[in-house]
């Protein structure tokens, strides 16, 4: 039940489209876990979203790239937990009543994707995708990044948090060379610290377990 890109790439649209009714009548199952079916799906409707016409009339598929991936894995992980809690801006700013020049925030952007952060749009980072929230003067951001000229295999899924929730970590600049431009004040910035996991199945519940200190649930 393990598909790499590459296995994808081989096949038809019409086999595209048979695998994935089939992985969503076995998601759950003892033999297929929730993450692993949400993954392949999600990677297989890329590819068919992707479909472009020939001047013949066949049909090419194009390869998702690891910014396509991670910004709509991000996305999934911000679905759910938006199932689960109520991360709307209009509670954050309920919450955050009081707290001077608050902003709140949109967990995604509005694809539902991970957002784009601004070192990545004016070129300092290669890939700097994110989701995040905040209430009061917390704030907690799950994002992947890679340093340009980096290998794909060296980005990293990063989680950011001001101090009061995360106990353990770096301090944000020694992680991310561009933090200095996210808009902080130098003393918000000195709070935030940085926790770099090798997968995102490692980092997701780490996140969620830090929402669930900010947002009420559903």
């Amino acid at each position: 039940m393990r598909w790499t890109d590459e296995e994808l790439a081989r096949l038809s649209s019409g086999e595209l489209r048979t695998l994935l009714e089939n992985v969503t009548d076995r998601k759950g199952s003892a033999r297929f876990s929730l993450s692993q079916a949400e993954d392949i799906e999600g990677r297989i409707r890329l590819r068919l979203a992707s479909t472009k016409s020939t001047s013949g009339g066949s049909r090419r598929l194009m390869p998702p790239s690891l910014e396509q991936r991670v910004a709509r894995e991000l996305g999934q992980v911000a679905e759910r937990l938006n199932a689960k809690f109520d991360l709307s801006p209009e509670t954050a700013k309920h919450l955050s009543v009081g707290t001077k020049a608050f902003k709140a925030h949109s967990l995604t952007d509005k694809k539902g994707n991970a957002k784009t952060g601004g070192s990545m749009k004016g070129g300092r980072m290669a890939i700097d995708r994110y989701i995040s929230y905040r209430v009061k003067d917390s704030l907690v951001s799950l994002a992947f990044l890679l340093l340009p000229g980096q290998s794909d295999d060296q980005g990293r899924f990063v989680l950011l948090a001001t101090s009061d929730l995360l106990a353990e970590g770096e301090p944000i600049d020694a992680v991310v060379p561009t933090a200095s431009e996210y808009g902080w004040s130098p003393a918000f910035r000195a709070r935030m610290l940085a926790l770099p996991f090798s997968n995102l199945d490692e980092a997701v519940p780490r996140y969620e377990a830090l929402i669930e200190r900010l947002a009420p649930g559903r």
